[in-house]
């Protein structure tokens, strides 16, 4: 009797521990989907902020565009004759003229162009004059971006810049055209959503299953855009820092509705215009897990009829439990070295796309020489027939031969630097002037609140080198100092000096400096700490690549935040057998 006692408390012992392992075993596997969930969000968080990022660099582009071409615009030589005929008959016909001749007017996106005197608009290329700017909307500066309105409540966003002479020239840019070339194309469902916020948090641009929508908050909540999904952008915007967040969206009916995932880019320190929101429909993702739970609690009841199919069971799921980590670590190693290759794809692209503007850059000098010699030409013509009392219409014609002489240099030089350099041609090189020719090149990259400072101590000195590449090469870090001091400003320092049998280039900067960790990957290719889509991890592999061809080295001294100092050594050719030396 005691013997079957203590049998019976063994097995009920022995079932106790099963049930207590079958339930520890019910929550390690519910813990399994809930960490397997949590690692569908963060890649779909990717996903989402990535094509956020994307729809932000096509209107950063598109933004900087309008903004290079309406200042082209607003300086071209016709239009302050037209001013002045404006400003003494009161016909704006020649600005009208001068508008229509731009390569603005012919812009697909381009709706109207207008030139207003304070705040009536004196002529626009449609004829219409019921245009409103809301105040207080959009952003301020040498040229204004904002909102605009016409009569019939269609919303554009306007370009403003004021001229010398004190009129405003605008252009007006359809939103619905802007949001199909931005976003059009990247909505893969009815349910996936792009909505761009302007900066001023005044007009909404979404889509709708019959096209792109504009309008502005003020009016209501615009049909087809959810009150949540407008919160998340306008806290985005408000907090100055991209968020991903769960929503619900639908048509406000409960079988309508679902749930949604949004990733947030605000407009500071992206575009600077407009926030941009990505969503897709999560319940498509959330489905199949849901379902598997319940699967699995179905299962679990089952297995608790009998100890046998219970210990089965366990088995069974945890062999399952180990496939699907199995499955997840591989899945996460192929998307790491997918997104490698993607990385190096997309740099390789971007290098292309920089060979292809070397190449244009040296047609578009070719075509400015074409049209520059015959000014050259023509001015000197002109000097040689003057009566020598006309010292001022002489001065005047030898100003536009200087200027066409100088802009001529310029090209000169630009040509060079993007001509491709296929053979590897060595010659005497000045370092001080190459130093000259470089700064001057690059000063249009040159941020407003860096100043820049040369120190030449190589007069008389020459190197031997491939002057393309030594171009390329103090360029790349000169334009690596500007981007490094570009928000909080500071001063460049290049400086030339000989050191021993060598010649020595420093590039200094009061930027922020490099982490220590960092220093021994800068010279890697691909390897860059800017942000994406402002950097391909190239430039000093370049840098590192030319010294070498050039039987030289390069060092970098950092400290965070005190700056940074690039030097290249490049020696000094051998001295003349005949008696001469590396002087000029």
């Amino acid at each position: 009797m005691k013997q079957f006692i203590r049998q019976e408390r063994k097995i009920l012992l022995a079932a106790l521990l099963t049930l207590g392992l079958i339930c520890m075993g019910i929550v390690m596997v519910f813990r399994v989907f809930q960490q397997y969930e949590s690692l569908i969000i963060e890649n779909e968080d990717r996903q989402l902020l990535g094509l956020a990022r994307s729809v932000d660099r096509s209107i950063t582009s598109y933004l900087q565009q309008f903004l290079r071409d309406l200042e082209h615009t607003v300086r071209r030589a016709g239009l302050e004759e037209a001013e002045t005929a404006y400003r003494e008959g009161g016909s704006a016909a020649g600005i009208g003229q001068n508008l229509r001749d731009t390569i603005l007017w012919d812009h697909p996106l381009t709706y109207d162009m207008l030139c207003m005197d304070g705040d009536a608009v004196v002529y626009s290329a449609r004829g219409r004059t019921d245009y409103t700017f809301p105040a207080r909307a959009g952003l301020d500066g040498e040229i204004r971006i904002g909102p605009c309105i016409d009569g019939t409540g269609d919303i554009y966003l306007s370009f403003l810049k004021t001229s010398d002479g004190g009129l405003q020239y605008g252009v007006l840019v359809s939103l619905t055209d802007f949001y199909q070339a931005v976003a059009g194309n990247l909505i893969a469902g009815t349910q996936d959503r792009i909505l761009l916020l302007d900066a001023g948090g005044r007009a909404v641009l979404y889509q709708t299953q019959a096209g792109p929508g504009a309008a502005l908050i003020s009016d209501g909540l615009p049909e087809g855009v959810y009150s949540d999904e407008l919160d998340i952008l306008l806290s985005c915007q408000s907090a100055g820092a991209e968020s991903a967040v769960f929503y619900q969206a639908g048509d406000g009916q409960e079988e309508d509705a679902y749930t949604a995932r949004m990733a947030a880019l605000p407009a500071a320190g992206n575009n600077g215009v407009f926030s941009v929101g990505a969503s897709l429909n999560y319940e498509t993702v959330k489905r199949p897990i849901h379902m598997a739970t319940i699967r699995l609690a179905a299962y679990s009841s089952m297995i608790i009829t009998g100890i046998l199919l219970l210990l089965a069971f366990i088995l069974f799921v945890a062999r399952r439990n180990v496939r699907a980590q199995q499955e997840v670590l591989t899945l996460r190693e192929r998307n790491l070295a997918l997104e490698a290759v993607t990385k190096k794809t997309q740099a390789l692209a971007h290098h292309q796309r920089l060979e292809i503007i070397g190449t244009l850059t040296s047609s578009i000098a070719h075509e400015f020489n074409n049209l520059l010699t015959p000014i050259m030409g023509y001015s000197i013509l002109v000097l040689e027939k003057l009566p020598p009392d006309a010292e001022e219409l002489y001065d005047n014609v030898l100003e536009i031969y200087e200027a066409s002489r100088k802009a001529k240099t310029i090209i000169s030089r630009l040509s060079d630097l993007s001509r491709k350099n296929t053979p590897l041609t060595f010659q005497y090189v000045a370092p001080d002037e190459l130093v000259r020719r470089v700064l001057e090149i690059s000063a249009p990259a040159r941020p407003p609140k860096v100043e820049v400072v040369s120190r030449l101590h190589c007069r008389h000195l020459w190197v031997r080198g491939n002057e393309i590449q030594l171009s390329q090469m103090l360029l790349n870090l000169v334009l690596n100092a500007y981007q490094a001091m570009e928000t909080d400003g500071g001063t460049l320092t290049v400086t030339t000096e000989q050191d021993g049998d060598a010649v020595c280039f420093h590039v200094a900067d009061t930027g922020p400096g490099i982490a220590p960790d960092l220093l021994e990957h800068i010279f890697e290719p691909f390897f860059t700490t800017k942000e994406r889509g402002k950097g391909t991890g190239l430039g000093l592999a370049i840098v590192q690549q030319v010294v070498q061809d050039h039987q030289g080295s390069v060092s970098v001294h950092s400290q965070p935040g005190r700056g940074t100092t690039i030097t290249v050594r490049l020696p000094l050719p051998p001295p003349d057998p005949e008696g001469g030396d590396n002087h000029i």
